[in-house]
């Protein structure tokens, strides 16, 4: 099994009978309305993809994991002229991107259900799906020739990883998202230090994600790839640059994975676009004279900016004010439609702002306690969450060429809170289009209706909890434990307090946690690892 890496998470994984493109990205346009571009550049790798799926004699299948548009890349699909081949992704409540490739015109589109293996002779591919509030994706499993790739770009399975060993066996080659790939604290209102302290804990989470998933599977390799991307547009640009944000290098991984595993490191491997591993031998092909490093990153940024500053100069425009006033007009349709739809409006306790930069004394106020959204001219609420963007950037969303998580992925808003908590509730409000929302709202209630418990200890106490996580529904008999009282959870390491209840300091959500009264007769669970990240 031969595994080329293609830049950010797409992969071409060949193996004697039969070959898989995963998530090409190639596209020079880049994504989310061009905010996010390929680092490190790859787009000369597109006519390689093509001739493989056009036009190679083995089986090939073609795998989207989701539609995030650096996985999901329309530009580059719709230029391939031969289109037979399967395309494979996964059954999501969200029904558009499987809608989308029924009208591409492939030789066969198949919608996986979790843990469902597609056969193609010599081995399979399985997908493990996550389909929670509008969180919808997949991870990838490639098994040939007694060969195991596995990778779960941005998927969060982390807690399903010990019995994907178990039933999968070992796992030759791993990749895992270890960038952040979020508009927080990227876009937030923050002070250099408030910014720098939430941008550390979250690469420190990012990378002991990356870390406890290298201590369960053991892989013999371990390639970064889904992220970082870099931003060449202008207003963006500075976020390459920065000394500390959520968009680390791989250097900066390598550097945390050497100090906390030590010895038990896999082979890590950063892969430029063209680089080929053999998961049979490990042996690493690098394809690619013009290597990115420490040294030459800036310059390397600086030299691509211009390269690719064609494609800002077209994207700009001048817009009338009659037209903002229509755009402001649809934006409150909009988020009146939403609300109507939102059967958890009673949950968010703060109302929203949303802002047009071009209109500050026209905000649009959505008070989720009252179901309406009108129009003030300031803000007169201490406890409230703000979003303030361009008319042009929200009328892409309003005539959508853009959908709502696309324009919160392109950075091109600034937003505020107070107080500074993280409401998931409001979170999906956001970031759900109006035909998702009431189905979002029956996933999240259907997650929350499981009221299965479970054990877990501190090593000098037991607590009985909620088993999943309130936020997304991960299994928490795989979370572990940190500085003797949190339980952790191994999707998004929210942090529980036991011995507070349970309660969740980020947000106020909780588990339930109560000390569990022994049975003399019953022998002490053995706690779990208690590994505070470094």
């Amino acid at each position: 099994m031969q595994i080329t890496f293609l830049g950010h998470a797409g992969f071409l994984i060949e193996t004697q009978h039969a070959l898989v493109v995963a998530d090409p990205w190639l596209t020079s346009q880049g994504a989310f309305d061009a905010a996010w571009m390929q680092f490190p550049r790859n787009h000369d790798l597109a006519p390689l993809v093509r001739e493989k799926l056009e036009h190679s004699p083995k089986e090939r299948f073609l795998y989207i994991s989701h539609e995030h548009k650096d996985h999901f890349d329309p530009d580059f699909l719709w230029s391939l002229t031969k289109r037979d081949f399967t395309v494979v992704l996964g059954r999501f409540r969200r029904t558009a991107l499987h809608e989308t490739f029924l009208a591409y015109g492939a030789r066969r589109v198949l919608t996986c259900e979790d843990q469902q293996e597609v056969a193609f002779r010599g081995g399979y591919l399985k997908l493990y799906l996550t389909d929670s509030g509008t969180n919808r994706d997949s991870a990838l499993l490639v098994q040939a020739e007694g060969r195991t790739f596995l990778n779960l770009n941005d998927c969060k399975v982390h807690d399903r990883l010990p019995r994907i060993l178990a039933e999968e066996g070992p796992v030759d080659v791993f990749t895992a998202q270890f960038s952040g790939a979020i508009w927080h604290p990227t876009c937030y209102d923050y002070s250099r230090e408030l910014y720098t302290e939430h941008s550390r804990q979250k690469r420190a989470s990012k990378f002991e994600a990356v870390a406890r998933a290298i201590e369960t599977l053991q892989p013999r390799a371990y390639l970064a790839s889904a992220g970082p991307a870099c931003f060449l547009d202008p207003a963006l640009f500075h976020l390459n640059l920065e000394p500390v944000n959520i968009f680390p290098r791989a250097p900066e991984l390598f550097a945390y994975l050497k100090n906390r595993l030590g010895t038990r490191a896999p082979r890590l491997l950063e892969p430029m676009p063209g680089d080929v591993v053999d998961a049979g031998s490990g042996d690493f092909s690098a394809q690619v004279p013009e290597r990115v490093t420490d040294e030459n990153v800036a310059r390397y940024l600086t030299d691509y900016a211009a390269r690719q500053a064609h494609v800002f100069r077209e994207r700009g425009r001048n817009i009338l004010l009659e037209e903002v006033d229509r755009i402001h007009v649809r934006l409150r349709e909009e988020l009146q439609n939403k609300l109507d739809a939102f059967s958890l409006a009673d949950r968010v306790t703060m109302p929203l702002y949303l802002g047009l930069t071009e209109l500050p004394a026209q905000l649009l106020r959505v008070d989720f306690r009252t179901r309406r959204v009108e129009v003030v001219s300031e803000v007169r609420d201490p406890r409230r969450y703000m979003l303030t963007a361009s008319a042009v950037d929200l009328g892409r969303v309003l005539d959508r060429k853009l959908n709502w998580e696309d324009f919160l992925l392109s950075f091109r808003f600034q937003a505020s809170r107070a107080p500074d908590v993280y409401d998931a509730t409001l979170h999906n409000f956001l970031a759900a289009e109006v035909e998702d929302v009431r189905a979002m709202c029956d996933t999240v209630l259907a997650a929350e209706a499981r009221k299965e418990r479970t054990v877990v200890s501190t090593g000098t106490q037991r607590y009985t909890v909620n088993r999943f996580c309130p936020h997304q529904g991960a299994d928490l008999k795989e979370g572990w434990i940190e500085e003797g009282r949190y339980l952790v959870c191994p999707r998004h390491r929210w942090r529980f307090d036991l011995q507070a209840g349970g309660v969740c300091d980020t947000n106020g959500c909780s588990i339930k946690a109560e000390p569990k009264q022994e049975d003399k007769r019953e022998a002490p669970a053995a706690p779990r690892a208690d590994a505070t990240p470094t």
